[in-house]
This record gives structure tokens, sequence and C-alpha cells, in this order.
């Protein structure tokens, strides 16, 4: 009967998963957010909204997530989206695919490896990949409450869309260390708020730095229905000509989760 319930669990996510690529965008994932209990756990949620008049624009996000947790650790699979079309053409998207696993040597110490490939095109990003390794801390690890930091070495590779006169190389490669603070707060009836930010600077070029993270909020509905509202920023002092060096996003969506 577990492995049935499991399998169903499974399925329903991978659907919602594919249905959630349909491609303003982020990079940075909230790993707090997507961390399950012991088993099979997952979520998806999406959200669609537009602006006709003077201007004809329809938004649309998603994001899914699947977590398999066991004794010896846990493996983290992320998927997010978005696209926008303005008078009718796609104007801007991206995707985050992210794939993280986390031993768990004891209770305070975690090493962590992850892949990940995303685009954005409103930063001029074609595509990114990195793969990077480190360790994760608990600082604080009870029922309702989690706190955590975590630092890691990644290597990255970027093609970027570049404008005419822009100084930086079009395809780049390079190391980065990545330090990351997380938080996670949960009440007894359900609404949860948590929230990662990192801190990437270029080993090579300290200067050349990124500050980035997310804080959602998810209040249950019924059943599994939850309405999920997320604030993302971003800061990346070396940006691409014609990408602002700030970016801040707020959404709402509604989404089930599971586990």
């Amino acid at each position: 009967m577990y492995r049935s319930d499991m399998y169903r669990s499974f399925a329903g996510v991978v659907v919602a998963l594919l249905l959630l690529q349909s491609s303003p965008g982020y990079s940075q994932v909230n790993i707090e957010a997507y961390r399950g209990k012991s088993g099979v756990a997952g979520a998806a949620r999406f959200s669609v909204s537009s602006d006709y008049g003077n201007v004809d624009v329809v938004r649309s996000d998603g994001a899914g997530n699947l977590t398999l947790d066991n004794k010896t650790g846990a493996t983290l699979l992320v998927v997010r989206g978005a696209a926008g079309f303005l008078g009718g053409r796609r104007n801007a998207n991206s995707e985050v695919l992210h794939l993280r696993y986390t031993w768990k040597l004891s209770p305070l110490i975690h090493p962590e490896v992850f892949v990940q490939g995303d685009y954005a095109r409103s930063r001029k990003l074609d595509a990114r990949s990195l793969l990077g390794l480190g360790g994760r801390w608990n600082l604080l690890d009870q029922e309702r409450m989690l706190l955590a930091i975590g630092s890691s070495v990644m290597w990255e590779r970027e093609r970027l869309d570049l404008l005419p006169g822009d100084r930086h190389d079009n395809c780049t490669s390079g190391v980065r260390l990545s330090s990351y603070i997380n938080l996670y707060a949960a009440t007894t009836r359900g609404v949860s708020l948590s929230t990662t930010a990192y801190y990437q600077p270029a080993v090579t070029d300290f200067a050349d730095a990124r500050l980035l993270g997310t804080v959602e909020l998810s209040t249950p509905i019924i059943g599994p229905l939850r309405q999920t509202t997320v604030i993302d920023f971003r800061i990346d002092r070396q940006a691409p000509k014609g990408v602002k060096d700030t970016d801040v996003k707020l959404s709402a969506s509604f989404g089930v989760k599971f586990g």
C-alpha cells in the first residue's frame, strides 16, 4: 500500500514538473522551501497574470520539486520556469533545473553536491551550467524551525547574448565561492516562512560578486492546496550591458503539496 501511494505521488509530481516547463528569471533556489520530511515529498505551483489596454502583457510562473529523504541522505530536484508575452509575442522567459544530494554524516554536518542548468533571457543569459561541492551545517534543527548555513565551491559556465559594445565575453567559465544561510519556520496551523540568501564572489576577482536570495510565505487553504507568495532579489555589480544591477520580483501562486 505504501509503495502504491509513493508511486502515485511520484507520478503526480513528475507530471507537474513537465507541465511547468512552460518556460523575468532568477537562478537561485530556495533550498529550505523544498526540503521535505523523511520519505517522498513534493509540491507544484503555477500562476498566470495579465495586463490589457495600453500594453498587452501575459506572464506565467511555475515551480515544482521532489525530495527523496532517508537516514543516510536526501535527494532534491527543483524545476522553476517563467514566460512573458508582450503584444502576443514571447519576450522574456527563464528556466532553472537544480539537482542536489546531501549526505547526513551527523546531525550537524551535511556534505552536499549539486548541479544546475538555467537560462534567463531578461538577464541576457542564453545558458548557464554549474557543478558545486560543499557542506551544510545545521545550527538549529527543530520540528517547526530550522536554521542552517552552507558554503561551497562551484564551477560555472555561461553563454551570454550581449548588446553591441558590451565589454563582457559572450562565453565565460570560472570558479565561484557560494555561501548561503537558510531559515525555515512554521506554525501549528501549517503556515510556513522560508528564506535563502546567497553570496557568490568569483575566486579570481572578489569585486565580481553576486548577492541573491528568495523569501517564500506559504499558507494552507484546504487539503493539499496552498497559496504561496515569493519575493526574489538579485544584485550583480558586473551585470551585462542593458541589465540592471539590482532586480526584485514579487509573485503569488497556488499549488499543491504532499509529504
